[in-house]
């Protein structure tokens, strides 16, 4: 895939367009009797003098969050572009992730909302540069740029699996480092340490047992699919010896605890990792 070119970030100063003029409508002060019929009734003012909710300021909160949020994106799109997938990133990418996700919560709960936002995006640059990135992306796999609100909503769907790779890239990345606690100086695992704290039944190993699971899985998928770098030069043998370490780990765990049928399967992942250097091109 080619990447998106032209990542600027000079500030641009943003303005609402459809600010809210509360002080249209509003009665005099001086009582009338139609007035006080209506108050006495307890009937609805009208749409002039009726309470405000959170639909009225929706639109605005949007455009702050967008707003804020497009930054963000950019910046792991340079990151994705500069294929610096480390765990330093992780959070990088978590959160142009939850950007792109916004764009996508806007178009699909309300399109109108975002229509009423295009002055706002037209107004920032991080927000046309997102457009852009998202409809770019678009092009490039249907031959047309987007025009109606469900081609939008597509464009920003392959945006964010765009970083959805990348997070799982940069978790894998960061697990790496997190797994080396369980094993010696030596390379070999420190069966005694696992072995106490699944008699305390430690919580952290519990959770780092079941994202281990989690990225074990995700390390084989990337090496069916062939596409295997995680960071740059870390590529196919860095995961093959990450998936020994990690199904070495998850075998002895069920082991311990007599889940026969997981130390089973992770034990043949084990076998079949350490004998041979399993890549698919």
């Amino acid at each position: 895939m080619s990447q998106p070119d032209d990542f600027s970030l000079d500030d641009d100063l943003f303005r609402f367009d459809d600010e809210i003029d509360i002080q249209d409508n509003i009665p005099e002060n001086k009582p009338t009797a139609n007035n006080n019929r209506v108050m006495d009734s307890g009937k609805d003012f009208g749409d002039s003098s009726r309470k405000r909710s959170s639909r009225d300021f929706q639109p605005d909160m949007d455009a702050l969050l967008i707003t804020a949020q497009s930054s963000m994106i950019i910046e792991g799109m340079r990151k994705y572009t500069e294929r610096d997938f480390s765990s330093i990133n992780l959070p990088i990418y978590l959160e142009a992730l939850n950007g792109v996700n916004l764009y996508i919560k806007i178009i699909d709960r309300n399109p109108k909302n975002y229509h009423k936002l295009k002055s706002v995006i037209n107004a920032d640059q991080d927000c046309q540069e997102v457009e852009k990135i998202a409809f770019d992306l678009y092009k490039k796999m249907f031959g047309t740029v987007p025009e109606t609100d469900q081609e939008k909503l597509v464009a920003f769907e392959k945006f964010s699996s765009l970083f959805k790779d990348a997070v799982n890239r940069a978790t894998i990345n960061a697990s790496m480092k997190e797994i080396k606690k369980y094993f010696l100086l030596s390379g070999g695992l420190d069966e005694i340490k696992v072995s106490q704290l699944i008699a305390q039944n430690d919580e952290e190993l519990t959770k780092d047992i079941s994202n281990l699971q989690r990225y074990i899985a995700m390390g084989l998928a990337y090496i069916e699919k062939g596409n295997i770098e995680i960071i740059k030069g870390l590529k196919g043998r860095d995961l093959n010896h990450y998936i020994i370490r990690g199904s070495q780990l998850l075998a002895f765990y069920f082991k311990k605890i007599n889940n026969d049928r997981h130390a089973d399967y992770y034990s043949r992942i084990n076998s079949i990792y350490s004998k041979y250097f399993v890549i698919k091109d």
